[in-house]
């Protein structure tokens, strides 16, 4: 039996929150779902807790006229092994890189005059990819201001997910401080030497450590890091190792990934040259993770994915007070989300909590193209969901 039983969408906290929103208790919320689902005791007491901790902030956030902004910056140094993202190894298409900022600059000035219009304020802004600081600083800096000039005011959260630690220069984190960055990632994956040359990561543990220090040194409020469980060659004691050594680094947040084997990854065009762990391990796996975890943090957000190892689902974990607000709302889908540049996604909110999905091209030169249209798509869409407020 599988522990989320017949619950296959990403999102199975929107449900609960539907009952929530009815007036449900934990007793009559779990009865419907294990009669519904047949989710496990487990799984429903993860999903009440993480729900517990997001209703505050779905409260503040669903109002039609707050929205968020997601910047993709579709660059990587390497891609790795089990990404299926919108991004694009600098060595294949670093020619472009200049001419994708040149067009985000203008994609981020139309979409501020679009939302000051509409008399919108800004709340979160997220700069992810694809890894944001393959940009050269000076690059990242004209972007950051631009995302200041276009969105003004006081932003609820400002994460700049740098991720790779062969990208994180002393000159990017002084931009991360000088901008006033609340939020940003280091990402390991793994703490293993062997995994990381396994996944195609071309930076050492040592890189980790010292991408951690200069954004400590930064005094940078909040610290992320990830970690994907279920990777090949890897087992429980190995999670253990990587979990105590994230736990020496302090961060505010750590994000524990299950792999999920994705169509568009080198994995799986290869996969019969790479072994990944049975699942009775990936549980394993998980348990020893959360019980390290867990004396220090509390889960705030959690999603699943198609294929997902062992059934089970991504988890996000803070100390009290520092969650990742735009991750909630990227995942409850009741607050809209403007995704500019490469490969993102925009989420407009109708009145009913339905919503329209519009989506960047993956590919940064068909990108480069297409900016006007999607432009207008956007507007449109947005126009329409203010008219039924």
């Amino acid at each position: 039996m599988q522990p989320w039983g017949a619950m296959e969408g990403v999102r199975p906290s929107k449900q609960l929150h539907r009952l929530l929103d009815a007036g449900k208790n934990y007793s009559e919320a779990f009865a419907f779902m294990q009669r519904h689902y047949g989710i496990s005791q487990e799984k429903f007491a993860l999903l009440w807790q993480v729900c517990q901790v997001e209703r505050p902030f779905l409260l503040e956030s669903s109002q039609p006229h707050l929205f968020s902004v997601y910047v993709g910056i579709p660059f990587c140094p390497t891609r790795c092994l089990y990404c299926s993202f919108p991004s694009h190894p600098l060595t294949e298409l670093n020619k472009f890189r200049e001419k994708f900022v040149e067009k985000l600059l203008f994609e981020i000035k139309a979409t501020g005059q679009m939302t000051q219009h509409l008399q919108m304020t800004p709340y979160t802004v997220y700069l992810g990819g694809g890894t944001p600081t393959s940009l050269e600083p000076e690059e990242l800096a004209a972007v950051i201001d631009a995302l200041k000039e276009a969105f003004p005011g006081t932003w609820r959260e400002f994460t700049v997910e740098a991720g790779r630690p062969d990208t994180i220069t002393p000159a990017h984190v002084k931009i991360f401080k000088s901008k006033d960055v609340t939020r940003t990632s280091v990402n390991p994956q793994s703490m293993h030497a062997e995994t990381l040359k396994t996944i195609g990561r071309r930076h050492s543990v040592e890189e980790i450590q010292q991408a951690v220090k200069y954004v400590r040194e930064a005094k940078i409020p909040v610290l992320n890091m990830d970690l994907i469980l279920g990777l090949p060659g890897e087992n429980a004691g190995m999670i253990a190792a990587s979990v105590k050594q994230l736990l020496n680094f302090a961060p505010e947040n750590i994000t524990l990934h299950i792999f999920s084997p994705k169509r568009a990854s080198r994995y799986y065009q290869n996969q019969s040259s790479y072994l990944l762990p049975p699942d009775e391990e990936i549980v394993e796996m998980q348990k020893q993770a959360l019980a390290l975890l867990t004396p220090h943090y509390r889960p705030y957000y959690l999603y699943r994915q198609r294929n997902i190892l062992a059934g089970l689902e991504n988890i996000g974990l803070c100390t009290p007070g520092h969650e990742c607000i735009y991750n909630i709302v990227m995942i409850e889908e009741r607050h809209h989300i403007l995704g500019l540049g490469g490969g993102a996604t925009s989420k407009i909110i109708n009145q009913d909590f339905t919503l329209t999905n519009l989506f960047s091209p993956k590919d940064v030169r068909i990108y480069l193209q297409r900016v006007e249209a999607l432009l207008e798509r956007r507007e449109k869409a947005l126009l329409k969901a203010l008219q039924n407020v």
